[in-house]
């Protein structure tokens, strides 16, 4: 087999996935923004459900997504803390630095993200079935 021949499932990002991608961005983080703080994984089980989106996209997408609405709400939190609770909070668990706090957040967010799409990916793909 020719290492050079393109096969459609294994192709980068196509546009479904990049549309998939930017929908679980600003949803989650306007989910995020007005909600709850288990808006934006309520969301992602939602809409992964919705779309019937594989278990492999549904993850990356959740994944990645929440994983960035997360960095980004940690950036701008760590900008506008006047008070230090970040710095006071990372203290409290070990000594953690608040890039190191960034870090652990935006990790958080990731796997939020994944278990969320993967979830969404299964009720969607058991509810096709019937």
């Amino acid at each position: 087999m020719d290492t050079h021949q393109t096969d459609k499932h294994h192709s980068g990002m196509n546009s479904k996935n990049i549309i998939v991608l930017t929908l679980f961005i600003i949803g989650s983080f306007l989910s995020g923004y007005f909600g709850p703080w288990w808006a934006p994984a309520a969301y992602l089980v939602l809409v992964s459900a919705l779309l019937k989106l594989s278990v492999r996209q549904a993850m990356v997408a959740g994944g990645i997504s929440l994983g960035v609405v997360y960095l980004g709400e940690s950036i701008l939190m760590n900008s506008m803390d006047e008070a230090d609770m970040i710095s006071k909070t990372g203290l409290l668990l070990g000594g953690l630095s608040p890039a190191m706090m960034i870090m652990v957040t935006t990790l958080i967010g990731g796997m939020t993200g994944l278990l969320s799409g993967w979830i969404g990916s299964v009720i969607g793909n058991l509810t096709n079935k019937k």
